[in-house]
């Protein structure tokens, strides 16, 4: 992937982040549509559908079952074509949790049910891709892992470019309102702890786009390698660094009469990427003069 479509895409992440902020800032009724989409509507419309009648109750009921045998479906249909994996099974939990959630939630009829049962579908859901995506990466060869790594770095940097669009539209608004130097200094750093990942994830495609077409090593891809480390090293301490600026600063300053709390942050995220980079371009180089060595032997 060009350099140039990299910067294009964490742009027009950036702009997403600052552009669903603004749309909630305007309209506060989307955070409560994000709560109820699917699950709360699906609740609503089977409530609709019942209070027409006997018929519309057992209508209704026969919608409810149908729909949280829909991932039991799925589960059956996959094992007729091949043997389901172990994280397939989660399809069959994810059924069994809408069947207990959902009949909760018709059984009061209340928001927090319909909530709980959205919660639940999207942990299933997100665990059982995860799982998939783990048995598909390590079912890959050389070739395609390359390729999924690019994928994973690019949508690591458009979910901080995300975050950080996110914050700097919370600092602006700070700006207007109810201005406080402590929660600006939070935010300056977290904008900039989330642009260094970004930099850092750009640097990773670098390193990525520099292998062979296998996944060879090449000399390219040890001189990225390096420099990678080098940009990691940096990266933590300068994340650590505006992090404890910004928490000093929230604590020196702080207004104990206008504020009740004030809590000490560190982003997490963002060091364990950086660590992570750090670590495995370390591991590049060295692998690189290892192999070098065991040719000079042969």
């Amino acid at each position: 992937m060009a350099e140039k479509r990299f910067w294009q895409l964490i742009a027009l992440a950036a702009a997403l982040g600052l552009g669903v902020c603004a749309a909630l800032a305007a309209q506060p009724g989307l955070v409560e549509l994000a709560f109820k989409l699917p699950c709360g509507y699906f609740v609503d419309l089977l409530w609709d559908i019942a209070k027409t009648g006997a018929v519309g109750r057992i209508l209704a009921i026969i919608l409810y079952v149908l729909v949280c045998l829909i991932p039991a479906g799925a589960l059956f249909l996959l094992s007729r074509r091949r043997r389901p994996w172990r994280e397939d099974w989660l399809l069959a939990l994810l059924s069994a949790v809408l069947l207990i959630l959902l009949g909760r939630a018709l059984d009061s009829h209340r928001s927090i049910y319909s909530a709980f049962a959205q919660m639940g579908l999207f942990a299933v859901l997100v665990t059982w891709l995860a799982l998939r995506l783990l048995r598909y990466f390590s079912a890959s060869d050389d070739r395609r892992l390359v390729k999924l790594v690019r994928i994973v770095v690019l949508l690591i940097g458009m979910l901080f470019a995300a975050l950080a669009g996110v914050t700097v539209f919370a600092v602006l608004a700070s700006l207007f309102e109810r201005f406080t130097l402590a929660a600006f200094a939070d935010g300056a750093a977290s904008v900039a702890s989330n642009c260094i990942t970004v930099y850092g994830c750009l640097l990773g495609l670098r390193l990525t786009n520099s292998l062979g077409e296998g996944g060879e090593l090449t000399d390219e891809t040890v001189e990225q390698a390096r420099g990678f480390y080098r940009y990691s090293v940096r990266a933590v301490t300068a994340i650590l660094l505006t992090s404890l600026a910004a928490n000093l600063v929230k604590l020196i300053f702080i207004n104990t009469r206008g504020e009740n709390s004030v809590n000490v942050e560190f982003p997490v995220f963002q060091l364990l990427f950086c660590l992570a980079a750090l670590i495995v371009s370390r591991f590049i180089a060295a692998h690189k003069r290892l192999r070098d060595d065991n040719d000079l032997f042969v």
